[in-house]
């Protein structure tokens, strides 16, 4: 199990085109690529990074995307 910070969540998800960003007492995505056609990703309502594990980050945008 991996620690999640943005910069490692950021790095699993570039290959998406997605970015986590943060905001007050939640993270949403931002589709950084601007490339295909918008995908709602849910927000994760989770006041730490730690709340979740890296793996679960990167698979809550691989299920939305699916």
């Amino acid at each position: 199990m991996t620690a999640p910070t943005i910069n490692k969540i950021n790095a699993a998800l570039a290959k998406h085109g997605i970015e986590i960003v943060k905001a007050n007492g939640y993270y949403w995505f931002d589709d950084v690529a601007g490339t295909g056609p918008y995908v709602h990703i849910p927000s994760v309502y989770a006041p730490y990074l730690r709340d979740l594990t890296l793996e679960q980050w990167v698979q809550h945008v691989e299920d939305a995307l699916a």
